[in-house]
């Protein structure tokens, strides 16, 4: 702990100059030059995002909603849990709520935050919180326009085997899932 302490003095002291170098409609890029002595200079590029939420919707049975979505940038159809980003000035319990109903059509009486994570915390600052999503009614809003799911419903341990099997590759599900798990065996 102290010699993290000692990193995050050193790096606020050192900061030479931060720029912005791409902003978009998801994410920004800005690069920081840091000096930490006479004779070495680092350059950093940082992703900014405003971060999102991800989603474990429990059925009354206690199954669990997945997705199935096309990724264009791995260009492959995966299972994840329902997620999304957050807009600008938008609550992660706002976002979560909108997500579930654009994404699998229900609507939680019960959203129980538990959590979340950095997802590459060495070049972006992208944290997702997550919600277990109970007492579900059906209540659709229209979903994206560039988003085709189908929504799979299935038992923890058939997720998990999903996991094992390497067809649930996604980082966020897997660690929701995952942290679902322990959060069902200790409630």
């Amino acid at each position: 702990m102290e010699n993290s302490k000692r990193q995050k003095q050193l790096e606020e002291k050192a900061n030479l100059e931060t720029r912005e170098i791409y902003k978009g409609k998801i994410f920004s890029v800005r690069k920081d030059r840091l000096q930490f002595d006479s004779h070495s200079l680092h350059e950093w590029d940082i992703i900014e995002h405003r971060g999102g939420v991800a989603i474990i919707p429990v059925s009354k049975n206690g199954t669990l909603f997945l997705i199935q979505q096309w990724r264009r940038a791995i260009g492959k159809i995966i299972y994840e849990i329902p997620a999304g980003k957050l807009d600008e000035g938008e609550t992660p319990l706002l976002c979560a709520q909108k997500e579930l109903q654009e994404e699998i059509g229900y609507r939680a009486k019960e959203m129980i935050p538990f959590g979340g994570l950095y997802t590459t915390p060495g070049f972006c600052t992208e944290y997702i919180h997550f919600f277990i999503a109970k007492d579900l009614e059906e209540n659709s809003l229209s979903k994206d326009i560039h988003e085709a799911i189908d929504v799979v419903e299935v038992s923890l341990n058939d997720a998990l085997n999903l996991i094992d099997s390497e067809e649930i590759n996604d980082a966020k599900t897997i660690a929701g899932l995952l942290r679902y798990q322990r959060w069902i065996h200790h409630a």
